[in-house]
């Protein structure tokens, strides 16, 4: 009876100062997963940029487990299919954005048409990570960038895409227009004292680069091309987005019981170059991942270990009791044990339209092993559909401890560490055996 009295005591103080009942309850956490689109890895002052301003996400991974090393797929459409099943394109089989005119003789000749095979390739999966936890009883919203299915179909509750089609359709106001329909459902699950996920995949700072001026002049007369001028605007654009919804967080005293998640979907370059967006190399496929649960996540920076985003899925349903790590090949970034032990992380790369859902092999352009500070680049057997994207023609090997951007190839003068990476990564998926 004075454990009951203290608890209504407690719950009753938490009224009072605005906070909601079940703040004291045994709740799952809310999470909020943010995903940044065409984002270079050093373009955040976290990462020590002497040009891009990013002072939200500076102080969120600030209180975060933050891995500086993460990797994703070089284009939107596969790494988002990763953020929704946990497992890499091959295996997932979204490995491009669109089909290639190949592509599309061939599923119209099984009688299909527009995006509908992407919708049931995708959907194929037996882990979709909305569906998940809306099954589990969480108000999940979708908003911003969503491809080839509809929110309803990937099994979120809410959502802003109401047409399968490319990038996100409606959902693509998110961040440019308003941050309202987020507030809204955040409202929602606190009234219905249930918890929330929410993905805010925002086309920031993805092109256009059309920045409110206020943010264009921060970058005007200091040097820069018009093309750095208007991404670093768009990138500080973003941030303030974060900010923003942070802020909302903290305002209505959720943040104790949020999970916070960030990574980039795929790199950028601020000059546009061939080596970034699509393209294996650093500039294409790294990314910071951070994760904030405060006083239940102790933040830490890691500048050594390999994160990789396949590590979303498993680290998502872990901490809201849903653990499927056993079928996923992803690791919990929490896990700090597993994360620190990690030898490789994979990252594919392939051309931008699909030959032949089904069939990887067939778009594989580059596969590429990360195992420690040494990556591998191995060509597939394609070549890049899209003039303004960078894939070696040979195997490639760098050092990146020594050499991040990748200037120096030392395949010919280690063979054997050639060999060996090659072995790793012809073990985990072989196409060059």
């Amino acid at each position: 009876m004075c454990h009951l009295i203290r608890c209504l005591t407690v719950a009753a103080s938490l009224f009072l100062a605005g906070q909601p009942l079940w703040a004291v309850v045994n709740t799952p956490p809310n999470v909020v997963l943010i995903i940044s689109d065409d984002h270079g890895f050093i373009d955040y002052g976290f990462m020590e940029s002497k040009l891009a301003k990013t002072p939200h996400l500076d102080r969120i991974a600030a209180e975060s487990l933050l891995y500086t090393r993460g990797y994703v797929m070089p284009v939107c459409s596969p790494s988002l299919g990763c953020l929704l099943t946990g497992k890499l394109p091959h295996d997932h089989g979204i490995t491009g954005n669109d089909l290639s005119d190949e592509g599309i003789k061939i599923v119209q000749a099984d009688g299909k048409k527009d995006r509908a095979p992407l919708t049931q390739q995708l959907l194929s999966n037996p882990v979709i990570l909305p569906k998940i936890l809306s099954d589990a009883g969480y108000v999940t919203l979708q908003t911003g960038k969503l491809w080839n299915v509809t929110a309803q179909e990937a099994g979120f509750t809410n959502g802003m895409t109401q047409k399968e089609g490319r990038h996100g359709g409606e959902g693509l106001s998110i961040g440019r227009e308003t941050m309202q329909p987020i507030y809204d459902v955040i409202q929602e699950a606190q009234t219905q004292q249930k918890p929330f996920f929410v993905w805010y995949a925002p086309l920031l700072p993805h092109q256009p680069h059309n920045p409110p001026q206020a943010y264009l002049e921060r970058y005007t007369g200091k040097g820069l091309s018009k093309k750095a001028e208007k991404y670093y605007a768009m990138v500080e654009w973003f941030d303030q987005t974060c900010g923003d919804l942070d802020d909302y967080l903290k305002q209505h005293h959720l943040s104790e019981n949020t999970i916070v998640i960030y990574l980039a979907d795929n790199g950028w370059d601020a000059e546009e170059g061939s080596r970034a967006k699509l393209s294996p190399f650093e500039l294409g496929i790294r990314t910071p991942i951070f994760i904030r649960w405060p006083g239940k996540i102790k933040p830490q920076r890691d500048d050594q270990t390999l994160a990789s985003i396949i590590d979303i899925v498993p680290t998502i349903l872990h901490h809201t009791g849903m653990d499927v790590s056993a079928q996923l090949p992803g690791l919990v970034l929490t896990d700090r044990n597993a994360m620190t032990q990690r030898q490789s992380v994979f990252v594919e790369a392939y051309t931008h339209d699909i030959a032949e859902l089904g069939k990887p092999e067939k778009s594989i352009v580059t596969q590429v092993i990360i195992n420690g500070w040494s990556k591998l680049l191995q060509p597939g057997p394609n070549r890049p559909d899209k003039a303004y994207t960078s894939a070696p023609e040979e195997i490639q090997l760098f050092d990146l401890q020594s050499d991040p951007f990748e200037k120096h190839n030392l395949a010919d003068e280690k063979p054997e560490e050639v060999a060996r990476l090659k072995a790793l990564q012809n073990a985990q998926w072989a196409i060059n055996p």
